[in-house]
């Protein structure tokens, strides 16, 4: 495994054999821009995910609602089996799907596992959705979620100290908008983000983009079709809270960067790395180069999810100070 993990954005010679076959699969499914958004979620609830990652054990899991700005949101809280006694270390989780498809659900094996191998609380967050909500209603949400469990931390068994803010793709892209809110607000701030492939450029101006264009999962087209449901107007897409390329980042906390070889995402996930170092903030950044964009949501069927799960554990708890 470790000959196809780069510090660089680059693609392997092929790519993984299961990885490739997540891919075709894909490819003939109805392409996203020929759904309407209701229409795409259905299929993706009806397709399911026989690749999810196995489900773990933990202590307990439990549902609730919390208070925002709009009304309220679902949030589940995940306890993993640990010995560490009093408060203890969190990740607020945003899942991916293009701020358009996903929910808490199809996320639940991923963030118990999150859980489980950070050996730290994670709460996933069910924030709205586009097109019905665009992008500054979902990043109220995100920061709304994250002020609340930052008051609450101790009645949610939470160090307010040891929060930390994740999220793969659009998700990614929603966690540092929280911590760019937090930093403008003058709000504490996050302890720690962890970033699978994020999103951090709406103009969509990287070369992978095109590289990629199409048949490895996320295509250029779908990419078109998300941007179009998430953003208010064209003029959004050069708000640095959209593409946090172009915001300043200093002051932000440390970062983990993961990005896949094969991924119309890569260029940009590195180039944000890059952006943070340049802002003289801790980084790491990690390309699987024989993967699609995706596959930790996929670990079940390709190992190099799994590979990645446990090394984002490791980082959870060097970052956090997690207990074993």
């Amino acid at each position: 495994m470790s000959n196809v993990i780069s510090s660089e954005a680059q693609q392997a010679q092929a790519l993984h054999p299961m990885a490739q076959k997540v891919a075709e699969s894909a490819g003939r499914l109805k392409p996203l821009e020929q759904c309407e958004p209701e229409e795409a979620r259905t299929l993706r609830r009806e397709r399911g995910n026989p690749f999810a990652p196995p489900s773990c054990e933990l202590a307990s899991t439990s549902d609730h609602a919390i208070p925002t700005r709009e009304g309220s949101l679902q949030i589940r809280r995940y306890q993993p089996r640990c010995e560490e006694t009093g408060l203890q270390p969190a990740l607020i989780y945003f899942h991916g799907g293009g701020h358009v498809l996903g929910d808490i659900e199809q996320y639940d094996t991923l963030t118990q596992q999150l859980a489980a191998l950070g050996n730290c609380i994670v709460i996933s967050v069910e924030y709205r959705l586009a097109p019905d909500t665009k992008s500054k209603g979902i990043y109220e949400d995100g920061l709304d979620a994250f002020q609340w469990i930052h008051s609450n931390a101790e009645e949610l068994g939470i160090d307010a100290g040891r929060i930390a803010v994740g999220g793969d793709s659009a998700g990614g892209n929603l966690a540092i908008a929280v911590s760019l809110s937090c930093k403008q607000q003058q709000l504490p701030l996050p302890a720690f983000q962890l970033l699978i492939y994020p999103a951090t450029d709406y103009s969509m101006s990287f070369p992978s983009i095109n590289e990629f264009a199409q048949g490895y999962f996320l295509t250029k087209a779908g990419m078109q079709w998300f941007r179009g449901h998430f953003l208010e107007n064209e003029e959004r897409s050069s708000d640095p809270l959209v593409s946090p390329m172009l915001a300043d980042l200093s002051g932000l906390p440390g970062t983990y960067v993961l990005t896949a070889g094969f991924d119309p995402l890569r260029d940009e996930g590195k180039a944000f790395a890059d952006r943070l170092l340049e802002f003289n903030v801790a980084v790491k950044h990690v390309c699987y180069t024989d993967m699609i964009h995706g596959f930790v949501s996929f670990a079940g069927g390709i190992p190099a999810g799994m590979t990645a799960l446990q090394e984002m554990g490791v980082e959870l708890q060097r970052a956090l100070g997690c207990q074993n």
